[in-house]
């Protein structure tokens, strides 16, 4: 019955990417091509061999799904705890279950349509931010055909909810500094929010978007104010930013925040230096001299942890076959963050691209104390990469299969 109950499920995936390549004839292709690789990824798992990742936290979410589908109505209503967060997502997925039944196909269902639609997603965010549709048609094409995000795209894990938000509060926050409406700001917040029922960490780029917010609503409202043109939205989060800033220190200061512990603490260090050395086990653990030893050595690592967050593990670290799927995928990385940062360094000055990192970076070095492994960092990193591959859009070369030749064709 599960089964069957999945192959309906991949029927209606199916039919979902029809529509959406209906919807945006520009990326059918693209649609086509990334939703046969992840279908054809989620039958592979299901019904021949478990794909990597795949056999533990994936198999623990789809158990807890069920679970709680079998719970009496007001039972699992009050079973949702907002201090469980790695069960939230899949509380929301077990009303598919309470629905129609037990099929781990099926909540792959979910996932594979969710990892279709971002890239969509994708294309739209390379798009706003380099206007430019031949780039970003590059973009959603490196998004759909990227190894590990098919992978993290068909199994039951948080990754592809973290992909899909991260996309949707990116994509209104490059609007929201293009157009400055008040609409597009609060969307973004209400997406960068929502995230840390996906992942307490990921709280931290909603802090720094609602410090972006209230800055620039300040400023705004300053000039109006020396113009005497007021606007009420505006003026109403000037004056209410002091006490929606009081609220958030008063009711999140007792919130311990995966890897940084408690905000009032996050500054003694001791959380993310337990955090460095707890993770740092197993055979793909990272070299020893990565775990600090001090306040100092915590700052003096940052940039080599950022490395191998992003980047592996590198040749010297390969010590098993399992090894190799973290290799390639870190040099896929390398390829695309090369040119970010040689189009950062050498290419003209890009705002928006200023703007995304001053949210990027504080969440990746948060990421890179909490990961002690070669594979956890593989997990974590691909949260990020859809976001990446949009902001490549402006410094990857056109990626072509033929060249064109300048000049008279022969027998001209």
């Amino acid at each position: 019955m599960g089964g069957i109950l999945g192959l309906l499920g991949i029927c209606v995936v199916i039919i979902f990417m029809v529509l959406l390549g209906i919807k945006y004839p520009y990326l059918k292709n693209i649609i086509l091509i990334g939703g046969i690789l992840r279908i054809l990824a989620g039958c592979f798992h299901f019904f021949i061999l478990k794909l990597p990742d795949g056999i533990i936290d994936a198999v623990k979410f789809e158990n807890n799904a069920w679970r709680f589908a079998e719970m009496p109505f007001i039972d699992f209503l009050n079973s949702f705890k907002t201090q469980n967060l790695a069960l939230s997502f899949v509380w929301v997925l077990s009303f598919i279950y309470r629905l129609v039944g037990r099929s781990p196909l099926l909540l792959q269902s979910v996932s594979i349509s969710l990892g279709i639609f971002c890239i969509v997603l994708v294309y739209k965010l390379a798009f706003l931010i380099s206007k430019n549709r031949v780039n970003s048609k590059q973009a959603a094409f490196i998004f759909a055909c990227f190894p590990t995000i098919i992978l993290y795209n068909v199994l039951i894990l948080r990754e592809v909810y973290i992909m899909f938000c991260f996309l949707l509060a990116f994509i209104y926050l490059v609007k929201w500094r293009d157009s400055h409406l008040l609409s597009d700001g609060l969307f973004a917040l209400f997406f960068f929010s929502i995230m840390y029922f996906l992942h307490g960490a990921l709280l931290i780029g909603a802090a720094l978007f609602f410090i972006m917010l209230v800055i620039y609503s300040s400023s705004f409202f300053l000039t109006r104010l020396k113009l005497g043109k007021l606007l009420l939205p505006n003026t109403a989060i000037f004056l209410l930013t002091p006490f929606l800033i009081g609220t958030f220190f008063f009711y999140f200061s007792n919130i311990n925040l995966p890897y940084l512990g408690k905000i009032t603490n996050i500054f003694t260090f001791s959380r993310i230096l337990f955090q460095s050395e707890v993770t740092n086990l197993g055979g793909s653990a990272y070299p020893s001299w990565l775990i600090p030893d001090s306040i100092s050595g915590f700052f003096l690592l940052i940039i080599p942890r950022l490395f191998y967050l992003l980047f592996s593990p590198f040749i010297w670290d390969l010590r098993a076959i399992n090894h190799l799927l973290g290799f390639v995928d870190g040099l896929l990385y390398l390829f695309l963050f090369y040119w970010i940062t040689k189009g950062v360094v050498f290419k003209k000055h890009n705002q928006i691209i200023t703007t995304l990192f001053i949210i990027l970076i504080p969440l990746l070095v948060a990421y890179s104390w909490g990961v002690g492994n070669f594979g956890t960092a593989l997990r974590h990193r691909v949260k990020f990469i859809p976001v990446f591959i949009a902001i490549s859009t402006i410094y990857v070369p056109k990626i072509t299969l033929t060249k064109k030749f300048k000049g008279s064709k022969p027998n001209e």
